[in-house]
């Protein structure tokens, strides 16, 4: 389905952090089906390369780099690397993340420093490497975090990330009123159930294999939702049409926030 003009996004140049698999690809994807220019980057080449074929056989403008956003020298190869391919950064989806499920008693420092690392550091060393261009362009820009749908209520087996998330959000809010005045937007999306290869395995091997059917039975709309309606809301919150809008946590999971959430163990 052809939701906005293909021209919507033309001459913006947009960065997917994690944009070689899962959510990251199918914003990525919905970010060039509109007219930007995309550099996805990630830990894995290879999968970076396959990802970017398939986007070139669409018809979009792609280029890729191996990225450790838990490393600032890195991060800041990544904002060259954007400007030397494409001249200059206009968007930027701060997707890449990683979380694991476990009690709470059971979380080693390790993993928990291991988690915040990525997920909080990281997005931190890629938002500032990004704005400090977007102000050196003097054009502003379009910053979003993908987070998650529980940052209000908790979600009992991932401690971890949603203390990480929460960090993001805290900034978030910060940020938006630090870089108003350079036209530095920046929101953040909380997907509910968006069901990935990946997450399906994962959520199996620790809560049980009918851990998706309860949760959806649970979402008031009776299903998980469709990734293209995940990159339909970050492609408008990163155009002119949503010019007006910082600093905002938009929910997107069928209303599975309203009752009893995602949780990963009982309570």
């Amino acid at each position: 389905m052809e939701v906005f003009s293909k021209s919507l996004l033309s001459e913006k140049v947009a960065i997917v952090t994690g944009g070689g698999t899962g959510i990251g690809k199918e914003i990525a994807k919905h970010l060039g089906t509109t007219g930007a220019k995309v550099v996805i980057t990630g830990r894995r080449e290879h999968v970076l390369q396959e990802t970017a074929e398939e986007f070139r056989h669409l018809g979009i403008e792609v280029s890729t780099i191996s990225t450790d956003i838990r490393d600032p020298e890195q991060v800041k190869n990544l904002v060259e690397h954007t400007v030397e391919c494409f001249g200059r950064v206009d968007i930027l989806i701060n997707n890449a993340g990683g979380q694991f499920p476990k009690k709470a008693e059971e979380l080693s420092p390790n993993g928990w420093n291991a988690v915040i690392n990525n997920n909080l550091n990281g997005t931190f060393y890629v938002t500032q490497e990004v704005s400090k261009q977007f102000m050196k362009q003097g054009t502003g820009g379009s910053i979003t975090n993908i987070l998650v749908n529980f940052l209000h209520r908790g979600a009992p087996g991932i401690a971890h990330s949603v203390a990480a998330r929460s960090g993001i959000y805290g900034m978030m809010k910060t940020l938006a009123l630090e870089w108003a005045k350079h036209n530095i937007r920046i929101n953040s999306i909380g997907p509910g159930l968006f069901v990935t290869e990946g997450m399906s395995e994962e959520m199996a091997s620790f809560a049980g294999s009918d851990f998706i059917s309860n949760v959806t039975e649970d979402v008031p709309l009776k299903r998980t939702g469709k990734l293209e309606e995940l990159g339909w809301l970050v492609t408008y919150i990163s155009s002119p049409a949503a010019e007006y809008i910082t600093g905002e946590y938009i929910i997107i999971d069928g209303g599975n926030s309203l009752g009893r959430g995602i949780t990963f163990l009982p309570y």
